[in-house]
């Protein structure tokens, strides 16, 4: 076995000595082993659940109504009731039963919801997902329950629309931070936070007043959830700041080159407004995350969308790309979420100033050559200073 080679390559080490490895395999030995159900009754037990599954969906018109109901409730408790017993005795994976069993309590509210009349046409079916896959989740920390929750929290937002208001707006966004704040693993902190900033698209159905910029204002908003997290944590979260900062910057830079962005207001007051808070990002990340420091760019996107040829925005693009490259290369960073963003840069530019009027392999052939001959003047100014320093 693994575990038994890794005791003796530790004890071969000196980490520990023969007491020590007895004690361990004595105490695994002790442990509660985990029971298979035969493979025959499995499969036995697969085939009767798909022929009363069957029988259901075959008389499901002619059952009463109010016995669809308390059918589907009592297979709910039926699913949490096995996967209980299922944990206890270390049978089987409860898992799965849970599942189950949450599928049966959104079927559940389905059923009652048709056989009541009750109108299904907001979020409640949604919501209550939602809110029994966060409570499965901080019951039970699987990452299943985080996913499921995930997904339909995204439900839920969608479900807002198109008449959004402020107290189901409001709800979300708590439970969604509360969410955040509390959970203690990677992958929920990563999705809560990733809920929080999608709720912020919800402002262009909440607010009268059409700004493009919705986005980098959440954006901004969400910096302040890292006063939340210990310093372990931030380093989890920089990079979503930095991807949708980076994608937000792109899409600014297609919308502006490629339309008229008649559909939003354009004014120099938020425009200001912005710069000042890219400003105190700026300062921010200066002094507590330097890490994010790059979003702060986001800030110029309200004077930089005012011109039309989207010249200044495609520079500042061109030229935070390159910058980000270099300054990993010499952090000794991962280079390859800069390279992503450097292509997709080029992409876009490609796109809006030389599609009909340069041969895509033309273009990117002179970006390459410009690439390699500023590589070229790096590479002498490295030597230079290091010929200086010897």
């Amino acid at each position: 076995m693994e575990f038994e080679r890794k005791l003796a390559q530790w004890r071969d080490e000196g980490f520990i000595d023969q007491t020590a490895v007895d004690r361990i395999k004595a105490f695994e030995k002790g442990q509660p082993q985990k029971k298979k159900i035969p493979l025959l009754l499995l499969i036995g037990l697969i085939f009767f659940a798909l022929a009363v599954f069957s029988f259901i969906a075959a008389n499901w018109q002619a059952i009463p109504e109010l016995m669809k109901v308390a059918l589907v409730v009592a297979l709910m408790w039926i699913f949490y009731i096995i996967a209980y017993f299922s944990e206890k005795k270390h049978i089987g994976q409860p898992i799965l039963f849970r599942l189950l069993g949450l599928a049966m309590f959104g079927a559940s509210i389905l059923v009652t919801a048709q056989t009541f009349h009750f109108s299904l046409s907001n979020s409640v079916l949604p919501w209550a997902i939602f809110i029994a896959a966060l409570a499965h989740y901080f019951q039970w920390r699987h990452l299943a329950y985080v996913m499921i929750a995930f997904i339909f929290g995204i439900f839920t937002l969608t479900s807002f629309l198109p008449d959004t208001n402020w107290v189901e707006w409001g709800i979300f966004a708590a439970v969604s931070l509360a969410w955040f704040y509390f959970s203690k693993d990677d992958a929920p902190k990563i999705l809560s936070w990733m809920l929080l900033f999608f709720s912020g698209f919800l402002m262009w159905d909440l607010v009268s007043y059409s700004s493009p910029f919705w986005p980098v204002w959440t954006l901004f908003a969400l910096v302040l959830l890292l006063f939340l997290v210990p310093k372990g944590k931030q380093g989890l979260l920089s990079p979503l700041y930095l991807i949708f900062g980076a994608v937000m910057l792109v899409v600014y830079l297609a919308l502006r080159g490629e339309t008229e962005m008649s559909l939003v207001d354009l004014n120099w007051p938020e425009a200001i407004a912005l710069a000042v808070a890219g400003l105190a990002i700026l300062f921010l990340a200066y002094t507590r995350f330097r890490d994010i420091i790059w979003i702060s760019i986001l800030g110029a996107m309200g004077f930089l969308l005012f011109d039309d040829t989207a010249i200044a925005l495609a520079l500042v693009a061109e030229v935070s790309a390159l910058a980000y490259l270099i300054i990993s290369q010499r952090q000794n960073r991962p280079l390859a979420p800069g390279f992503v963003y450097f292509i997709l840069v080029q992409f876009v530019i490609y796109v809006i100033y030389a599609w009909e009027r340069l041969d895509m392999s033309l273009f990117f052939l002179i970006g390459a050559l410009l690439l390699f001959a500023l590589s070229a003047a790096a590479w002498w100014l490295n030597r230079k200073r290091e010929g200086a320093a010897s």
